[in-house]
């Protein structure tokens, strides 16, 4: 402990030694800010320190000035259940310019200062300055610095489309990660799932051209075993979801929750998947109050067939089938396939019985109905007595 802490009477009472939860309000902006800005690379050198210098600079006011946050009002405690209350989020500097104890001249300083800035021009150096320290860590040759100012247009219209190539910092490195982070970051090398999006390419057949091969299966969502399930999973993969929601947003969350689980084999349950639905529920609730329009849902494309129902296995033979019931109507619909497979051998297999047996089943109603309909156009006894007709 410095001399002068000591001096004015102050206790230490945090950071002991090997007691990383001591500094837990200091280390809380690790991963908040920290981690965020350099990511996990490890960084070596004046130069890397004075682009950590630059680029600190640059987040210290666009954190401090543009980026609101929550802080607690209030907790309350009802058994196990527990009520927090926040404050309406504010900058850092909102909060010191309402706040009583600071002095007219630091609140006069920091609205010159605010005026002053542009979160954009800030923006843009982060990323300037990360791009350089990314090159540093990985022994590349960094981007030279010059002296011409940014072109904000340019980097304004790439903002609007940039979530599409999914992570935009430079220090960003799913080897970089920690062990328990890179099975969510990194990108799986499966083919992907054909979506609404995916487009079949054209073969040009050239005069070298190997010949054709069997097209590969599509990939299958693997699961994880019951009580195997990652809790932080879905959390870390949400963000993934959210890109492809915003591109399709009609979208089946099944099939969504499948293409995660293709990616990212054996960290998801099947059990996660109600979980999931529910989240894919409020983001499209979400969505619809701010003007996204969403129409009916898509659903998995499981084969190559055409949806719908399915084709009329018996529609060939079926008079021939009506032939036998006529001439045999007690026969059972087993007896009958059997008939068949005789007659016409591989077109007609067992599992197709309980088709069979309902197709029977309505052929002997409708002949019940018949005979009835039959019953009732017949002319009764007495029209057809005359010594009945004599006597009336």
């Amino acid at each position: 402990m410095p001399r002068r802490s000591l001096g004015h009477g102050i206790e230490l009472t945090r950071s002991r030694p090997y007691r990383k939860n001591d500094q837990a309000w200091i280390e809380q902006k690790n991963g908040a800010v920290v981690r965020k800005l350099l990511g996990y690379r490890r960084f070596e050198g004046l130069a890397a320190a004075r682009a950590i210098t630059r680029l600190y600079a640059a987040s210290r006011l666009f954190v401090n000035f543009f980026q609101p946050s929550f802080k607690l009002a209030a907790k309350h405690r009802d058994g196990a259940k527990v009520t927090k209350r926040y404050h309406p989020p504010q900058t850092p500097c909102e909060r010191l310019l309402q706040a009583e104890g600071v002095p007219m001249a630091t609140k006069s300083k920091l609205r010159e200062i605010a005026a002053n800035l542009d979160p954009l021009k800030l923006l843009e150096e982060m990323r300037a300055v990360q791009a350089h320290l990314a090159a540093l860590a990985d022994g590349e040759v960094p981007p030279p610095t010059t002296s011409e100012p940014p072109n904000l247009a340019a980097f304004v219209a790439s903002l609007s489309s940039a979530w599409h190539a999914g992570e935009i910092r430079p220090t960003f490195s799913t080897e970089a990660k920690p062990l328990y982070l890179r099975s969510l970051q990194k990108v799986s090398t499966q083919a992907p799932i054909a979506g609404p999006s995916a487009a079949p390419k054209l073969a040009i057949p050239t005069a070298t051209a190997a010949p054709p091969t069997k097209t590969s299966e599509k990939p299958k969502p693997v699961y994880a075993e019951p009580g195997q399930g990652r809790i932080q999973a879905l959390r870390m993969a949400w963000p993934i979801a959210c890109r492809r929601l915003e591109e399709f947003p009609n979208i089946n969350a099944m099939q969504l929750f499948d293409e995660l689980c293709v990616q990212f084999p054996g960290r998801f349950t099947r059990k996660q998947y109600k979980t999931f639905a529910r989240r894919v529920a409020v983001w499209r609730e979400a969505a619809r109050a701010r003007g996204v329009v969403i129409g009916p849902k898509t659903y998995r494309l499981l084969s190559d067939k055409p949806r719908g129902r399915r084709p009329d296995t018996f529609k060939d033979h079926w008079e021939e089938m009506t032939h036998c019931l006529e001439e045999r109507p007690d026969q059972t619909a087993l007896e009958l396939l059997v008939e068949f497979q005789v007659r016409y051998p591989g077109r007609y297999s067992l599992r197709q019985l309980y088709t069979l047996q309902k197709r029977v089943r309505a052929w002997r109603q409708q002949a019940v109905q018949r005979l009835i309909g039959e019953a009732n156009i017949l002319p009764s006894y007495t029209d057809l007595n005359p010594a009945c007709r004599a006597s009336r």
